[in-house]
């Protein structure tokens, strides 16, 4: 690519990283609706990610950090889709296939005034005024010295704690199970500290996988790795149980995360387990 055409794509590139730097993703926006067929306002609820992806709500609550309990991409919402920028606009295109009459489209256009978002609707010329509510979306609790703190994504309960083998077990409102451990190296006989990071992880791996397909009879299932960043999604299966680790390594740290959620595409659980790992692995 010409050296002139490059710098032009790097350029608009950083106009669109300034530009969205305007929406927030740490929280929800929230503008009211009149609708005059009915006899109260209702609120209509949108929520941003980083990566363009863009959720819409409505609802009688105008409580946002309730409503951003159980609103959002890994959770319920009416449409989904995704945000772009344009000649210095917004513009939102959303749709559903949720409605009694089928699919729907619908698509917003605006500006970002003031930290508001100021949006019209092109059909109809209807204006919404969304303010952003800051929601803390991250479970944060104290561990212990090799670890200050555990961090999860969205809200979890700490059920109980292990202390022999200091794991920390969390649930959900969707009945989800995650564990959490992490400890020195030398509390495992596998771990060696000549060996590289992904070398321990990959022992670690090796030697709890083996003792659970030998000794528990689990069908033991390496699901992916990553060598970069010293981890192994695996899965132990039998009739009574179906389990999905994460196994880590970082200098002397061990990392160890399990998700038992039965209703859960194997997807979503490798993706919650990585998300998991990247929180905690400082």
């Amino acid at each position: 690519m010409p050296a002139r055409i490059l710098a032009f794509v790097c350029l608009l590139m950083q106009t669109n990283v300034l530009l969205a730097q305007n929406i927030h993703f740490d929280g929800i926006y929230s503008a009211r609706v009149h609708h005059v067929s009915e006899s109260a306002d209702r609120q209509s609820y949108l929520r941003f990610y980083p990566d363009g992806a863009v959720f819409l709500q409505s609802g009688a609550s105008d409580d946002a950090r309730s409503v951003a309990g159980w609103f959002g991409r890994d959770k319920r919402y009416a449409q989904k889709g995704t945000y772009s920028w344009k000649d210095g606009e917004l513009i939102l295109q959303l749709n559903t296939e949720a409605q009694p009459e089928g699919f729907h489209s619908l698509a917003l256009r605006g500006k970002v005034n003031d930290g508001r978002l100021q949006l019209t609707d092109p059909l109809d010329c209807s204006e919404l005024s969304f303010e952003f509510h800051e929601i803390k979306d991250t479970t944060i609790v104290k561990y212990n010295r090799y670890q200050p703190e555990l961090r999860l994504p969205g809200a979890w309960q700490m059920h109980r704690t292990s202390q022999d083998s200091r794991q920390v077990i969390f649930t959900n409102a969707d009945s989800t199970v995650i564990s959490i451990a992490v400890m020195p190296g030398e509390a495992l006989d596998v771990f060696v500290s000549e060996r590289t990071d992904f070398e321990n992880a990959l022992a670690y791996y090796n030697w709890d996988s083996r003792t659970l397909r030998d000794e528990a009879r689990m069908t033991v299932r390496k699901l992916s790795e990553n060598r970069e960043k010293a981890y192994i999604c695996w899965q132990a299966k039998n009739s009574r149980q179906n389990m999905y680790f994460l196994f880590g390594t970082r200098g002397n740290k061990l990392f160890n995360c399990m998700i038992n959620a039965p209703d859960m595409p194997e997807q979503q659980k490798i993706d919650l387990l990585e998300k998991v790992y990247e929180m905690n692995h400082l």
